[in-house]
């Protein structure tokens, strides 16, 4: 599921934004513009489709994979990263639970 999530990373002025990979009510997968380490704190938002207010939380970096560019090598522009929800309003968890058990494809046999 593709949602926009727009995020700065804690400590910096450093902003970001992507699409979601995956979404679940404990965290998020994205590609984030900038290398981001585990242990690296974000603070994100996401508009979910048919919702008005944007769901807001705290997030930290449990696991990252460098990108590799089109020629093979790493790329020092940004990760694929595994992020958890800190803190996240209990009814917005509740929500991307939801949301997540609707548009989450059925897994093969």
């Amino acid at each position: 599921m593709r949602i926009l999530l727009s995020y700065k990373i804690v400590g910096t002025e450093k902003l970001g934004k992507s699409l979601t990979d995956d979404l679940s009510g404990g965290g998020v997968r994205f590609v984030a513009e900038h290398p981001l380490e585990p242990g690296t704190r974000i603070q994100a938002t996401m508009r979910l489709p048919g919702r008005v207010e944007p769901v807001r939380f705290l997030g930290e970096v449990v696991w990252a994979k460098s990108l590799t560019s089109s020629t093979g090598s790493l790329s020092d522009s940004g990760a694929e990263v595994g992020v958890k929800f800190l803190q996240v309003d209990p009814k917005d968890r509740e929500f991307l639970m939801q949301y997540a058990a609707l548009y989450t494809p059925p897994s093969e046999p």
